[in-house]
């Protein structure tokens, strides 16, 4: 149930995100490009990915994940950057912190 239930709290409030991406930064995503992608889950794969990127989620982990392996996040959303992407602070805070 509680799984369920945040789990629905995510879609509600990926609804009001830009650059929700379900594939990523993976080599046939369509949103392999942005230089930041929202995911609507806690649990990340790095399958298919060329390269290292920075997860922090809406409760503030943060981890750099590493191509091929799969992480766990404890919230229900992961914001992901490239990198070099810069100003993530304020991206993230312009999405998580409303």
């Amino acid at each position: 149930m509680v799984a369920l239930q945040k789990n629905m709290v995510a879609q509600m409030d990926a609804r009001k995100m830009k650059n929700i991406s379900t594939t990523g930064y993976k080599k046939n995503s369509p949103d392999k490009d942005r230089p930041y992608n929202v995911i609507p889950s806690g649990d990340i794969t790095m399958k298919n990915v060329d390269f290292p990127v920075l997860g922090i989620d809406n409760e503030g982990n943060s981890k750099v994940m590493k191509p091929g392996k799969d992480y766990s996040f404890p919230g229900h959303t992961v914001l992901e950057f490239k990198m070099g992407t810069k100003n993530k602070i304020k991206i993230y805070n312009r999405i998580f912190k409303k």
